[in-house]
């Protein structure tokens, strides 16, 4: 019986050790991302994340608007009968204007709506505790903006490593290119699903 209840309040330590751990893990990965030191009063910690918070909101109104534009684009194109390279054409135009847009704010102003550069200060922080986690949080993030939320945040996420303008303007073209070619082929594809049901 003694030994039944020192396995089970060893078992709760690991437990509570481990979920500490984790906690604390992620409350360092969120102050990464929202960019707090250690020396920040609470006031300044305040205004970084409302600061985050804002950019988060105008990012996400963009990229859906920016979304809707998209899908009308292609519809339109459909609609005219466009071909698939012509589609594609329209919707990398499209793409590169808006993503070099959000990449041109960032080099001008500093301010990264897209928040790669928070995404990636929290993604270093994954990497310094282990370094499985962190590419795993890397090529998420890049999936995802590839596919979904835009190349800007790449171009962001990535710029120490880009360097020069020129190759800023390389890596948007070739991540445009790609988010087009995948969303031209969709559209494509939907659309025409679509008119052979109805």
């Amino acid at each position: 019986m003694a030994l039944k209840q020192r396995n089970t309040v060893r078992l709760r330590a690991r437990i509570g050790t481990w979920f500490r751990s984790v906690v604390l893990f992620i409350v360092e990965v969120l102050q990464s991302l929202l960019n707090f030191r250690e020396k920040d009063e609470l006031r300044t910690k305040g205004i970084r994340t409302a600061d985050f918070a804002v950019r988060r909101a105008m990012y996400f109104v963009a990229d859906y608007g920016l979304t809707a534009l998209s899908v009308s684009i292609g519809i339109a194109g459909k609609a005219l009968g466009f071909s698939l390279l012509e589609l594609f054409g329209a919707l990398w135009m499209f793409d590169f204007v808006a993503a070099g847009v959000f990449v041109l704010i960032y080099e001008m102003t500093g301010k990264d709506l897209s928040l790669g550069e928070d995404f990636r200060r929290a993604t270093d922080t994954i990497n310094g505790k282990s370094r499985l986690a962190g590419l795993v949080a890397t090529l998420w993030i890049v999936f995802l903006a590839i596919i979904w939320m835009g190349p800007e945040k790449i171009i962001t996420f990535f710029r120490r490593e880009i360097g020069t303008i020129r190759r800023v303007a390389t890596v948007l073209l070739i991540l445009t290119a790609i988010q087009a070619f995948i969303w031209a082929a969709l559209y494509s594809f939907a659309y025409d699903l679509v008119t052979e049901l109805f």
